[in-house]
């Protein structure tokens, strides 16, 4: 796999990460409010999408591997950005390139701009003309589309997501009251073949990385909430892999 797809491949499983740890810690509201960030894009959403646009095989990946239900992701840098998986890209491009209640092509937008995010109507695109995943932006509102760039390729935007926000006192307060544990494969196990394709699973790699991830071990395969890390020794164990779960601090867990 080429080093750009695994870049996308460990931001993504990174994402969902997040995305799980967030669940899990106010499980009342997101039963009410579900949110998922799965990783099988339906072939159809992904046909769709590439027979209207000519897009870049780094994005066609990530769009096959990305797909968010009610996902949105706040930094110190976004109020509420929202990256689109397939489904979502065509009717992200309203209201940029199109006007739907006029039923009028917009003049002023650049033809060759694909929205592939906005934070708050501030679109996030790329340019289709170069082939490549630079990231323009621009705010909205000001009569003109300024764009400048704002990331060099798709995997910074993903790792700009990331970012946690400014850590309060407060904050530091109520977070450092959950149990941070992390999950280590420390061997094969019982049964090499089963964990070798628990790390492909895991990371979104081929066989020879999760081959040469099990050498390298002991691999880091998750660190979060104890009730997220139970679930996957749980897992770790039901197909007879060598594992250790250690419980870690606020500030390991915080650490990149």
């Amino acid at each position: 796999m080429e080093p750009v797809y695994s870049q996308i491949d460990a931001i993504l499983s990174q994402m969902r990460s997040v995305v799980q740890a967030m669940c899990e810690q106010d499980p009342d509201f997101y039963a009410k409010h579900p949110m998922q960030l799965l990783a099988e894009a339906d072939e159809q959403a992904i046909k769709s999408v590439t027979e209207t646009w000519t897009l870049p095989e780094e994005y066609v990946y990530f769009l096959q591997h990305y797909v968010p239900q009610s996902v949105s992701w706040s930094t110190d840098d976004y109020i509420n950005l929202d990256i689109y998986g397939a489904k979502d890209l065509p009717d992200g491009q309203l209201g940029y390139n199109y006007n739907p209640v006029t039923d009028e092509v917009i003049e002023d937008w650049p033809r060759s701009f694909l929205v592939i995010a906005n934070d708050e109507g501030d679109p996030y695109c790329i340019d289709l003309s170069r082939g490549d995943t630079v990231i323009y932006t621009a705010e909205h509102g000001r009569g003109v589309w300024d764009f400048a760039v704002a990331y060099d390729n798709l995997a910074e935007l993903l790792r700009s997501a990331l970012r946690p926000r400014s850590i309060t006192e407060t904050d530091v307060e109520e977070m450092e009251d959950f149990i941070y544990n992390k999950v280590m494969i420390t061997g094969a196990g019982a049964d090499k073949l089963k964990t070798l394709l628990f790390i492909k699973k895991w990371f979104k790699c081929d066989y020879g990385q999760a081959k040469a991830h099990l050498e390298a071990a002991p691999l880091l395969v998750f660190k979060g909430l104890e009730s997220v890390a139970a679930k996957v020794a749980n897992e770790l164990a039901s197909i007879g892999a060598e594992y250790e779960v250690s419980q870690i601090s606020f500030t390991e867990f915080v650490q990149r």
